[in-house]
């Protein structure tokens, strides 16, 4: 009887400790926001809306990348993701992103220069990745366009 006693207080402890993980990686994570959702709301000027405590999943095709700062120490890289959509039959909607990534482990991703033989770690254009990271804020072009900004804190080609 004390078996069966210790084996189904260990079970509701187990269940327990499962439901509350579950609940926290929820809580830290926003599912619910894709790169659509967070240009538009950018664009619209419901940027305050956007969670800045909570990590978002992204992905896109990488449309552009840059070094901002290529000391091997503190590296700082900026990827342009972008995602479309068709609009009907004739037109596609582009939703654009920039990344933010520092740190080493990046910099072997964004090479300083080309090389004839790529490392295997590097992201080309026209790459699909997948993003976990936390919105920073926005910036804008010279014509006035909002673009949102995302750290990166991991980066994961998907093709």
């Amino acid at each position: 009887m004390k078996k069966y006693t210790f084996i189904f207080f260990f079970l509701i402890i187990v269940i327990g400790l499962s439901a509350q993980v579950t609940t926290t990686i929820e809580a830290q994570i926003d599912f619910d926001l894709s790169l659509k959702d967070i240009v538009l709301m950018v664009e619209s000027g419901n940027s305050n809306d956007i969670d800045m405590d909570r990590y978002i999943i992204l992905d896109g095709v990488v449309s552009g990348r840059e070094v901002l700062y290529a000391d091997e120490e503190s590296f700082v890289g900026m990827f342009e993701i972008s995602y479309g959509e068709w609009e009907g039959l004739e037109s596609v909607a582009m939703y654009k992103c920039f990344i933010q990534v520092q740190g080493l482990e990046f910099a072997s991703m964004i090479p300083v220069r080309r090389s004839r033989t790529p490392n295997p770690a590097e992201i080309a254009l026209n790459t699909h990745i997948l993003v976990l990271g936390k919105y920073l804020g926005y910036t804008e072009d010279e014509t006035g366009q909002k673009y949102p900004v995302v750290e990166g804190l991991k980066i994961r080609k998907i093709n």
